[in-house]
C-alpha cells in the first residue's frame, strides 16, 4: 500500500501541468464568450455530474463533425475539436500545446476503419454511438490524462482484491473476478459512466491499442461486433451491481486518502506514518467531503424545487383550471392549491432530511485508512455473496401477493383521502397521483446519493420499516413512469441539432476573420 501512496502522491506533485515549449493554439477572446455562454446554457438544461462536461461536449463534436464536410487544407479534424474545447472554455487558451493536434488527428485516423466496418443493419446506430463512446473518452484521455485517477483505481483494486472474500454459488475464474471488481471500482470510486466504462474495458482487451500494429488493427476490425458484444456482456453482468453497492461502500476511505495526499503532496507519507497527523487529515478531508456533499445536495434539490413548481403552475393553468371552469362549473381552490404546492414541499422534506452520521462514520473511515497503511488485512475484510432471488417458489408467490396488496393499500388510500376528504376531482387526483409517485422516486433517489459517503452500515428502524412497506409502491412506480417517459429531451434536442451546428460555424467564421484581420495587419 505504501507503494501505491508513493505513486499517487508522485503523481499528484507532478500534475496535469501542460508543457511550457513550444508552440500553443490560440483563440480569440470574441470566441470564447460567445462559445462558453453557449456550454453554459447547454449544461444548464442537462443536468451532468462535473467530471462529465468535458467528456460529452467532445463526444458531442465528434458527432456533429462526422456528418459534416470539412476542408482538411485548412483545419484538421484534430484542431477543429481542439479550438472548439477552447472556446468552450473546456481547455485554456494559449497554454494547449499545438502538437496535441496531430495525436487527436492520429486517434481520429486510427477509428475512421472501425466506423466503416459498421453494418448498414437495425444495429447502425448502436454500434456507431458505442464507438464514439470510445473515441470521446480517448480523445480527452489524450489532451489530458488521468494519471492520478488511474492511480487511485489501482491502490483500491490491490487493496479490494486482496480483501474479497467470493462466496459459494460465485462460479467464475480469477480474470473474470477481477475483470468485474475493475469495473465496479470504476463506477464507485471514479465515478466512470458508460463511455469511460466502456473505453477502460476495451483497453484490457486490446492493451496496445493506443499504438496499434497494422496486425492488432485488422483483428480488432475484423472481430469488432464480437468484441463490443463482449465488453456489454462483462459492463452489464448479473452481479454489476452488487458488486458495485459493495465498492461504494469503501470509496470513501479511498477518496480521503487521495484529499490527504493531495494537500501535502511532500509530506504524505510522513502524515501516514503517524497515527495522530493522519487522524486530523482524515478528518478533515472526510468532513470536507460531507460539506461539498451537502452543497450539492441543496443545488440539486433547490432546482427540483423550481422545474417542478413551475411544471405544476403550468399544469394548474393549462389542464386544472380550465377542467373545473368549463366541466364542473365551478373552481375548486383547495385541490388547486393542494396539487401545486404539495409536492415541492414533500420533494424538499425528502431530499434536505438525509443525516449522515459523522462521528461514526469519519472513526471508521480513519481505522481503515490507518489499517490499509500498516497492510493489517482483517481491516476490510467482506464476503461477496450471490442474492438469493426471493421471487422463486411458494414462498415468492405470497411475497409478491403480498407486496401487490400493498400497491392497492398505498394508493387506495391516498386516493381516498384526496377525493372523499379534500374533494378532489377524477383530473386533479390523477395528477397528485402521478407527481406523487414521480416526486417519491426522484426524493429516494437523492436520499439515495448519500451512501457513497457512508462506510457505516445503517440499521433501519421500525417506523423506517414501515414507512418502506407502504412506500415503496409507489417508488416503483414513479421509476417505471420516468423509464417510459419519452428519452428526448426537446431542449437538448434543440439545442444539439437546431442551434450548436450554425452556431459553432459561426464561431469558426468569426476566428477566420480575426485571424485574416491580424495578418492583414502585419502586412503593413
Amino acid at each position: 500500500m505504501n507503494k501505491h501512496i508513493a505513486t499517487l502522491a508522485r503523481l499528484v506533485q507532478e500534475g496535469n501541468g501542460w508543457e511550457q515549449d513550444g508552440e500553443k493554439i490560440t483563440v480569440s477572446k470574441t470566441s470564447r464568450t460567445a462559445g462558453s455562454a453557449y456550454e453554459r446554457v447547454r449544461n444548464a438544461v442537462e443536468y451532468e455530474e462535473e467530471h462529465l462536461l468535458r467528456r460529452n461536449a467532445i463526444r458531442r463534436i465528434l458527432g456533429r463533425r462526422r456528418t459534416m464536410d470539412s476542408d482538411e487544407a485548412i483545419q484538421s479534424r484534430g484542431e477543429a475539436i481542439l479550438r472548439e474545447l477552447i472556446w468552450a472554455k473546456y481547455l485554456p487558451n494559449k497554454i494547449v500545446p499545438a502538437k496535441k493536434i496531430k495525436a487527436v488527428d492520429a486517434i481520429l485516423n486510427k477509428y475512421d476503419s472501425l466506423f466503416e466496418r459498421v453494418p448498414d443493419n437495425k444495429e447502425h446506430q448502436e454500434m456507431e454511438d458505442w464507438l464514439l463512446d470510445v473515441l470521446s473518452t480517448e480523445v480527452e484521455y489524450t489532451i489530458e490524462s488521468p494519471k492520478s485517477s488511474e492511480a487511485l483505481a489501482t491502490m483500491m483494486f490491490e487493496a479490494m482484491r486482496a480483501h474479497i472474500t467470493w462466496g459459494v454459488g460465485t462460479d467464475l475464474d480469477e480474470s473474470k473476478k477481477d475483470l468485474l471488481t475493475y469495473i465496479a471500482i470504476h463506477r464507485a470510486l471514479l465515478k466512470s459512466n458508460l463511455a469511460t466504462l466502456r473505453f477502460r474495458v476495451f483497453m484490457l482487451y486490446v492493451p496496445d491499442w493506443h499504438r496499434p500494429s497494422a496486425k492488432t488493427k485488422r483483428a480488432v476490425e475484423e472481430r469488432l461486433m464480437g468484441l463490443i458484444q463482449t465488453i456489454e456482456n462483462d459492463i452489464r453482468h448479473p452481479y454489476a451491481d452488487q458488486l458495485y453497492r459493495l465498492m461504494r461502500r469503501y470509496a470513501l476511505v479511498f477518496w480521503a486518502m487521495e484529499d490527504v495526499i493531495k494537500e501535502h503532496p511532500d509530506e504524505a507519507m510522513e502524515i501516514f506514518r503517524d497515527d495522530d497527523r493522519l487522524k486530523r487529515s482524515i478528518g478533515t478531508a472526510v468532513s470536507e467531503r460531507y460539506k461539498v456533499f451537502r452543497k450539492k445536495l441543496y443545488r440539486i434539490v433547490g432546482r427540483a424545487i423550481i422545474f417542478l413548481f413551475l411544471t405544476k403552475m403550468l399544469l394548474a393553468l393549462i389542464l386544472e383550471v380550465p377542467y373545473d371552469l368549463y366541466v364542473l362549473g365551478a373552481l375548486e381552490t383547495v385541490p388547486l392549491a393542494i396539487n401545486v404546492v404539495f409536492h415541492p414541499v414533500f420533494l424538499a422534506l425528502i431530499g434536505l432530511t438525509v443525516r449522515i452520521p459523522a462521528g461514526r462514520n469519519t472513526a471508521l473511515v480513519t481505522d481503515h485508512v490507518r489499517k490499509l497503511v500498516n497492510d493489517e488485512s482483517a481491516s476490510m475484510e467482506t464476503i461477496f455473496k450471490v442474492k438469493k432471488p426471493w421471487t422463486q417458489g411458494t414462498l415468492g408467490a405470497v411475497f409478491s401477493s403480498l407486496y401487490g396488496l400493498t400497491f392497492i393499500v398505498s394508493y387506495g388510500v391516498v386516493a381516498w383521502v384526496l377525493t372523499a376528504v379534500l374533494n378532489f376531482n377524477v383530473l386533479s387526483t390523477a395528477l397528485f397521483l402521478f407527481f406523487f409517485s414521480l416526486v417519491t422516486f426522484f426524493g429516494i433517489k437523492i436520499r439515495q446519493s448519500v451512501r457513497e459517503l457512508l462506510v457505516v452500515e445503517r440499521q433501519g428502524g421500525i417506523i423506517g420499516t414501515i414507512f418502506d412497506f407502504f412506500m415503496l409502491p409507489v417508488v416503483r412506480v414513479g421509476r417505471w413512469i420516468s423509464l417510459q417517459s419519452p428519452k428526448v429531451n426537446i431542449f437538448i434536442f434543440f439545442l444539439d441539432f437546431i442551434v450548436e451546428a450554425p452556431f459553432k460555424l459561426a464561431i469558426e467564421m468569426i476566428e477566420g476573420w480575426v485571424a485574416f484581420i491580424r495578418e492583414k495587419k502585419e502586412e503593413l
